[in-house]
């Protein structure tokens, strides 16, 4: 939120903007308690974000964080919420794919992790890019729009790898490094949800900039 009260110097226009995506984090967080509103929350998480990034290069524009956020999510309630179910119910197959995989060893166990790892990575593009069209955009239907968030992180590979990046940061963590992961957990808890869904909407300004002039 831009608060013309404050000296326009970058140390307060950085600290705003940090202020700001710890309250978006803490919205989304406590949106996404209930766990059938994930994707409603991340949905209004991202119509903050991208309001955010327009924002920053239109100085007439401005955002209030906890009122866009409830605006959004009430608005897109429906549409987030079955978006989220089809999701939610792609992610326990493919983490039923990597069981049945590591239960077997060999070639058959091998090639079934592989594919787990591969859908998983598209699971999260599929995530990240629906709900970011669907925080600026209007859809009515839940394939177009898994589908259009799907190509949009293959459209846009550097934002798509900064929002892999933040995403998966933390779950590679815990296997990889697990005394470390307990050690940033804590903080991470506090912004670093909001913080990949602010980059990630930042990274796709361009692209959404296009696509708001056609």
């Amino acid at each position: 939120m831009k608060n013309n009260n404050l000296p326009q110097s970058p140390f307060f226009i950085f600290m705003g903007f940090v202020g700001d995506v710890f309250l978006l984090n803490l919205c989304w967080l406590i949106g996404c308690l209930p766990i059938v509103t994930i994707g409603a929350s991340t949905s209004a998480a991202f119509s903050v974000a991208g309001k955010m990034a327009a924002a920053s290069k239109d100085d007439e524009l401005d955002y209030r964080v906890i009122h866009d956020y409830l605006t959004a999510f009430r608005r897109d309630w429906a549409i987030a919420t079955r978006v989220w179910l089809v999701l939610a119910l792609s992610a326990l197959v493919i983490a039923a794919d990597y069981q049945i995989g590591t239960a077997n060893s060999g070639s058959l166990g091998g090639a079934l992790i592989a594919l787990s790892a591969i859908l998983g990575l598209v699971w999260v593009c599929a995530f990240g890019g629906a709900f970011a069209l669907l925080g600026r955009f209007t859809y009515s239907k839940v394939v177009p729009l898994l589908k259009d968030g799907v190509l949009l992180c293959a459209a846009n590979i550097k934002a798509t790898l900064i929002w892999l990046v933040l995403v998966l940061a933390l779950p590679l963590l815990r296997i990889f490094v697990e005394p470390l992961y307990y050690y940033l957990l804590p903080p991470c808890l506090l912004i670093l949800g909001g913080a990949a869904i602010t980059a990630f909407a930042y990274a796709l300004r361009p692209a959404f900039a296009k696509i708001e002039k056609r």
